[in-house]
């Protein structure tokens, strides 16, 4: 049996290992693989398991500043063996659509860090730093150094007329520290001086996926990520199922107040769920409040005030369980149609107290 969408729901379900239903998996790295310096509990062994089952990884980017060795060898030196033929980043990406609009050899003025020039330069392009180099293109992506004169260039070059592009537009960079400044919001800095909107080739857009997908041949791969924004509604945007995991960014009160286009397929606590069956989710009754929803052991029901888990010792608001399970905490209440209206979702009691 391979994976099946409910009609219920947005989650699909499948009675083997998630990752024997695909030929290959996708993942980001920041909050999926790994988490600053550190590999995420359980990686290394799932990423083992599924290279000696014959399923490729690709790790798949939207921080442009790291050519693909680079990335392949912190993955390396955290004991997940990688080759950079399987790193697919923004900068790769890029030089996609770069390809497809200017002329071999064009001058392209990089604002980035060296993942961004190697990969232009390796395109066939020249690459620029001034505006006075009268570039064909600007392209923009993440680098630690970036500041003004390197924005300021920019702007000069897209006010002259040059093509627009940036590897992705993602407002925030997990960092160990927290939330950095991403590429998005220095981007945001070349728009508001030259009100042009850039072209961007990064997750959430499809073609990164597929890119990622071809570097092995995949045609049907599972895409993992920890961020709705990008890894899933990517995933949708590409035809791929997504596997939401909630080691990362995108915690339980973002799934369920997600919107359609942003939801996962799959629902997993780490990169163990690749290994694991997923449940069906389904809906039973029409009561006023349009049913319970049911997903093993587990029941809900969504009222205007929030979520209540229907548990043997009676009804229990989400916010007030001492514990919480994937089941009814999130597949139940993650159903198709339900789930936080936009009046509640600031207010609804989406805290976790904890999980079993």
């Amino acid at each position: 049996m391979t994976a099946q969408l409910t009609t219920t729901s947005t989650l699909s379900w499948t009675d083997r290992p998630l990752a024997e239903t695909a030929d290959a998996v996708l993942l980001d790295l920041d909050g999926v693989v790994w988490r600053g310096a550190e590999a995420i509990e359980h990686a290394a062994e799932v990423l083992a398991t599924l290279a000696a089952a014959g399923i490729p990884p690709v790790y798949v980017t939207n921080n442009a500043s790291r050519p693909p060795s680079v990335v392949s060898d912190q993955l390396t030196s955290l004991g997940i063996p990688t080759d950079p033929a399987h790193v697919m980043t923004a900068s790769l990406a890029v030089t996609t659509m770069l390809r497809r609009e200017l002329e071999p050899g064009a001058r392209v003025l990089c604002v980035g860090g060296v993942g961004l020039h190697e990969a232009v330069a390796g395109a066939g392009f020249e690459v620029v730093t001034s505006a006075d180099d009268g570039p064909a293109a600007v392209v923009q992506g993440y680098g630690p150094d970036i500041g003004w004169p390197q924005l300021t260039q920019a702007a000069y070059a897209v006010g002259d007329g040059a093509a627009y592009f940036a590897t992705n537009l993602d407002a925030t960079l997990p960092t160990e520290r927290g939330m950095a400044v991403g590429n998005g919001s220095l981007v945001a800095a070349v728009v508001n001086a030259t009100g042009v909107r850039p072209t961007s080739t990064g997750k959430p857009e499809p073609g990164i996926f597929h890119e990622a997908a071809e570097l092995v041949g995949a045609t049907h791969p599972v895409m993992v990520g920890d961020r709705l924004d990008t890894d899933l509604a990517g995933a949708r945007n590409a035809g791929y199922p997504g596997l939401h995991v909630l080691t990362g960014v995108s915690q339980v009160g973002a799934l369920l107040a997600a919107e359609p286009h942003e939801r996962p397929s799959f629902l997993g606590l780490d990169l163990r769920a690749l290994l694991q069956t997923h449940p069906r989710v389904e809906s039973e009754g029409s009561g006023s409040e349009g049913g319970d929803t049911v997903c093993r052991e587990a029941r809900v029901r969504i009222i205007d005030d929030g979520v209540i888990l229907l548990r043997s010792g009676g009804p229990v608001p989400l916010g007030q369980a001492a514990t919480i399970s994937l089941d009814d905490s999130v597949r139940c209440a993650s159903r198709s149609g339900t789930g936080p209206t936009p009046a509640n979702r600031s207010t609804a009691p989406w805290s976790c107290p904890g999980w079993r």
